[in-house]
């Protein structure tokens, strides 16, 4: 599986960073749900440099396949995360990447989080990437009946 072909490369470029990279971040664009999981577990394993987590993660939070699985991944692994990462090295590019959702709910399920789970060194990045969610929220429900209108009236 290509897959575990990438995986096993990582090893073997310890010593060539820019291979290295292509194919650690090339693990975020598998949209199989099982891999996602996978690549979620290897991004806290001892596998993976503690510095290079939240990027892991990040990754996976900026596709709309694997965003959802990420999400509730950060969640149910916040106190591991937090953890391992502190919270100035990979929890702010997490925190960053959370603005890629775009529905209101989401919106009120990161802040309910963060309510919860304060963490003052995020506090802007968590504003915008609130603010990034709701603009495409508030634009998307401006938008879909205006589109569904037209779409409708395409196929007639």
């Amino acid at each position: 599986m290509l897959y575990d072909r990438y995986v096993a490369q990582l090893p073997k470029l310890s010593g060539q960073p820019e291979e290295y990279y292509r194919f650690f971040n090339a693990l975020t664009w598998f949209r199989d749900p099982a891999l996602v999981q996978r690549t979620l577990q290897f991004a806290i394993s001892s596998d993976v440099r503690t510095q290079d987590t939240g990027q892991l993660i990040g990754g996976l939070l900026g596709h709309p396949w694997s965003r959802d699985a990420a999400w509730t991944f950060v969640k149910e692994r916040w106190d591991t995360l937090t953890k391992l990462l502190g919270t100035f090295q990979g929890i702010p590019g997490i925190v960053g990447r959370l603005g890629g959702f775009c529905a209101r709910d989401k919106a009120a399920d990161i802040r309910q989080f963060f309510v919860a789970h304060p963490v003052p060194a995020v506090e802007r990045g968590l504003r915008q990437s609130l603010e990034r969610v709701e603009n495409c929220a508030a634009v998307a429900e401006r938008q879909s009946p205006a589109a569904s209108t037209w779409l409708a009236s395409a196929t007639h």
